[in-house]
């Protein structure tokens, strides 16, 4: 229930009560005089006409005293100068209260504007606007009242509409933040001159448009970020085209390589696969459809994986029959078991190849296979002998350092003359051991083919190290001119070659 509605019900209880006396209670002058009295408020009569409210205040005090006194004629006098001095509390104070409300509305519309009202919250944002311009056309035709009406309606949607808008602001400083992250990476990034002035463009525009925020001026910021994120995506998605195309090229490669290593036998219709994938992922490029060019690129890699696969098992069963086959024939013409060691071990690594191939690591099956294969062809007495270098190869695989152990007939790879050919030092032998104890059951039993790990080694050795490594040094140079010089004269005794050296180190490869 309202003050006035209040107020008349107070009075109503009092006329009744006044009734039996024959009171004739001024119901009608008193509610309007409270009436005129709470419209003064409203207008901010307290702060623009504080005398006259306060007049039309104390003669409406007066009334309910001369009513309590019985005295009805002066209750209602005293009730009509309260009202005439309300009427111009409201009067003095509407003009000024429909201009200061006119100004707060226009003001909150300012600032919900620069919050970009007009996109995050429109209508409250239009609400706002058209109530401050009926307030501006009522306040034109002298309808003060209404304009007032208008005025605080405007007030209140325009204070609505800029609570919307602040709530996004942490959001929106959160994605500037995070867009010049972005340009930061991809400055770092090796790009043309072109993208790197484009960065700094989308950069310049992120600066503003943080400064921007930060003096709540969403409206000038989301534009600026708008466009820094349209330069940053298209830098960025010429990265990735690039990077696509890069990718087709190694991929074409590849396949042409896995052609020439037998792929074509073993994996042609894959290949094929692969070919028409990498094809059409350019196709798409050219059509800037990038997210469908990479897809292509994906089921490229995939097939090629399968084709790779294919083929690798395919070489290796056939690197298994054949040299199963050398085994054989090996077996067959060595009468006198000289052999017998060595052709063991050959058929112990074929055995290995074989299990391997059923638990589906085809690529370490066929290492084992020609290993074995390095081993027969290395004995010289079946088939026709393998081509093998004179010199073992160092390479760089993958940011590794890999040495291929070779047959030398005369000069025989060991881990010591290993050591000394990559380190220049051939005392640091065991840490070629110690790095490829998966592939040397024994130090002194090494053969051709196999791939060995070199380490990197510590610039720096303690002293001490350094100087039992010298000593270490000095007693295998001795200990293998020994071996050499006994090697030699058991050659001109049996007139037989070695077949493998026997409990040092230093021990030379199997032939």
């Amino acid at each position: 229930m309202t003050a006035c509605k209040l107020y008349i019900y107070f009075l109503l209880c009092i006329s009744i009560g006044f009734m039996s006396c024959d009171v004739d209670v001024p119901i009608k002058e008193m509610v309007k005089a409270k009436a005129t009295i709470t419209k003064a408020r409203q207008v901010m009569a307290e702060k623009y006409d504080p005398e006259n409210l306060n007049k039309a205040v104390d003669w409406l005090k007066k009334s309910h005293d001369n009513l309590i006194g019985k005295d009805a004629k002066n209750a209602k006098q005293s009730a009509e100068q309260s009202i005439v001095y309300g009427e111009m509390a409201v009067q003095a104070s509407l003009p000024k209260v429909v201009d200061d409300t006119l100004a707060d509305a226009k003001s909150i519309y300012e600032e919900a504007d620069k919050l970009n009202a007009a996109d995050f919250a429109p209508e409250k944002f239009k609400q706002a606007g058209d109530a401050a311009g009926e307030a501006e056309n009522l306040k034109s035709s002298q309808n003060l009242w209404d304009a007032f009406q208008k005025a605080k309606e405007s007030v209140a949607a325009g204070s609505q509409a800029k609570e919307i808008c602040m709530a996004k602001l942490p959001q929106l400083k959160d994605d500037c933040s995070r867009m010049k992250k972005e340009s930061e990476d991809l400055s770092a990034q090796h790009l043309t001159k072109q993208q790197t002035e484009d960065v700094a463009s989308a950069r310049s525009k992120l600066d503003t448009a943080e400064e921007s925020l930060s003096r709540n001026n969403s409206k000038d910021a989301v534009p600026l970020m708008s466009e820094a994120g349209a330069i940053l995506e298209k830098v960025k998605t010429a990265g990735e085209k690039q990077s696509v195309k890069d990718n087709i090229t190694q991929l074409r490669r590849e396949a042409e390589q896995l052609k020439k290593d037998r792929g074509s036998e073993f994996a042609g219709e894959g290949i094929g696969v692969v070919v028409t994938a990498l094809n059409e992922a350019d196709s798409l490029l050219e059509q800037d459809k990038l997210e469908d060019a990479k897809k292509k690129v994906a089921d490229a890699e995939n097939s090629l994986a399968i084709a790779k696969e294919k083929t690798t098992k395919g070489l290796a069963l056939d690197k298994a029959k054949s040299v199963e086959k050398l085994l054989e024939e090996t077996r067959k013409k060595d009468t006198q078991n000289k052999f017998k060691t060595e052709t063991d071990t050959a058929a112990e690594m074929i055995a290995d190849g074989r299990k391997l191939i059923e638990s589906g690591s085809y690529k370490n099956s066929l290492a084992k296979f020609e290993q074995a294969e390095s081993l027969l062809y290395s004995l010289g007495i079946a088939g026709e002998k393998k081509k093998l270098k004179e010199k073992g190869e160092l390479k760089q695989e993958e940011g590794k350092k890999i040495y291929e152990v070779i047959y030398n007939r005369k000069k025989r790879d060991c881990l010591w003359r290993i050591a000394g050919k990559v380190y220049n030092n051939a005392r640091l032998w065991p840490l070629i051991y110690m790095a490829n104890k998966d592939q040397i059951k024994d130090p002194d039993l090494i053969f051709p083919g196999q791939r060995f790990l070199i380490p990197e080694i510590a610039e720096k050795k303690e002293p001490q190290q350094k100087e039992k490594e010298e000593k270490d040094a000095i007693k295998e140079e001795k200990k293998d001119l020994k071996e050499k010089e006994s090697g030699d004269t058991k050659e001109s005794e049996k007139k037989e070659p070695d077949t493998k050296t026997e409990g040092n180190t230093e021990g030379d490869t199997i032939k």
